[in-house]
């Protein structure tokens, strides 16, 4: 049996059935042939869909005249060079083409250098936070892989549709808690369905959310970007593609954290992105019996960590077990519990977040 055929028939088995936008042979880590028989590895972390897809497979190369099919799955990627957008011409600027975001006065991005630090927790209450100062807020919810948005706000639920312009089609954002939210996480069949994409088609997908949804018609005073955590694709993309007037990195006291935001505030400078400063999240717990507060990661270094990079320090986020009940029913803390600290404190940052971007 030819590598050719084989190959040929896997890319024109598609899997739109389970939303996924690739064929087999994109899944592909591993292939042998001997003789009739065909021996697979498919990258595919959901064993949900292993049965459907191991049927598939048998399928696709039986009709070829295959004997034996073999297939195992992996949880680990194929080794192989992504796609990556043309390289600008030489010399010239990549940031020369951003774009302003239609309808948007300000755009934020709230960003961290590593994941659980509690960055989407963050933005959606800094979020929260802007609409309770009384401004027109958008959430964009830019984590494709990992998109927690639709629900803290509550909004899983809700569904998205679109209208036509003579600009093109646009989404409309849907609602929750007055503020407009648009993630990745409306647009899947349901939440334990994997967002399997590739770098074309990500920042193709990125793109259209940053300059194909309908914000309504007053517009966003505020537009708050929730990015995926680390220094990757989407965070360069997003500095390339659209203006920008300023980036929060979240941290936690832990030193392994801080390092992370010394790669954080690098990533912002070269991407030619303003600073607002960094939020601390999770910098001591408040005894739910006794308002008492312990510093459970130790005494902080990120106040002195900031000062060496003339960064501010915009505020400290507590733990109270009320914020993660509340995320979990949809509803963030500022809304749920407005005299809790860590509300107060959300409001607070959001007072020197407009402070800032307003000079």
């Amino acid at each position: 049996m030819a590598l050719q055929g084989v190959m040929d028939v896997l890319k024109k088995t598609t899997l739109e059935e389970i939303g996924v936008s690739f064929s087999l042979a994109d899944l592909l880590k591993d292939l042998r042939i001997d003789g009739d028989d065909v021996y697979l590895v498919i990258f595919f972390p959901s064993e949900r869909y292993h049965q459907f897809l191991r049927e598939k497979v048998e399928k696709a190369l039986r009709s070829i005249g295959a004997k034996n099919v073999n297939v195992e799955f992996s949880d680990q990627p194929p080794q192989r060079q992504q796609q990556q957008p043309p390289p600008p011409p030489p010399q010239a600027n990549p940031f020369e083409t951003r774009r302003r975001i239609p309808n948007v006065d300000k755009v934020i991005l709230v960003a961290s250098g590593k994941g659980g630090v509690g960055k989407s927790t963050v933005a959606v209450n800094l979020a929260s936070a802007l609409k309770k100062l009384g401004y027109n807020v958008g959430y964009l919810d830019a984590d494709m892989y990992g998109p927690s948005g639709p629900t803290m706000f509550g909004a899983k639920d809700k569904k998205v549709m679109a209208r036509q312009t003579p600009q093109g089609d646009k989404i409309i954002a849907p609602e929750a808690h007055g503020v407009k939210v648009m993630s990745i996480g409306f647009l899947l069949p349901s939440e334990d369905t994997p967002v399997i994409w590739r770098g074309p088609v990500l920042f193709k997908a990125l793109t259209q959310f940053l300059f194909d949804i309908d914000w309504g018609e007053e517009g966003l005073d505020y537009l708050v970007i929730d990015l995926p955590p680390g220094t990757g694709d989407v965070q360069i993309t997003i500095g390339q593609t659209a203006e920008v007037d300023g980036a929060i990195i979240v941290t936690t006291p832990q030193d392994v954290a801080l390092i992370d935001v010394k790669k954080g505030i690098q990533m912002f400078k070269e991407v030619q992105i303003p600073l607002i400063g960094v939020v601390e999240n999770m910098s001591y717990f408040v005894c739910p019996d006794s308002g008492k507060a312990y510093e459970i990661f130790g005494k902080s270094k990120t106040g002195e960590l900031l000062k060496n990079y003339g960064v501010e320090l915009l505020g400290k986020i507590p733990i109270e077990p009320k914020v993660a009940e509340f995320s979990d029913l949809g509803i963030p803390i500022v809304f749920a519990k407005e005299d809790s600290q860590s509300a107060q404190e959300f409001i607070n940052i959001a007072k020197k977040v407009v402070e800032k971007l307003n000079k």
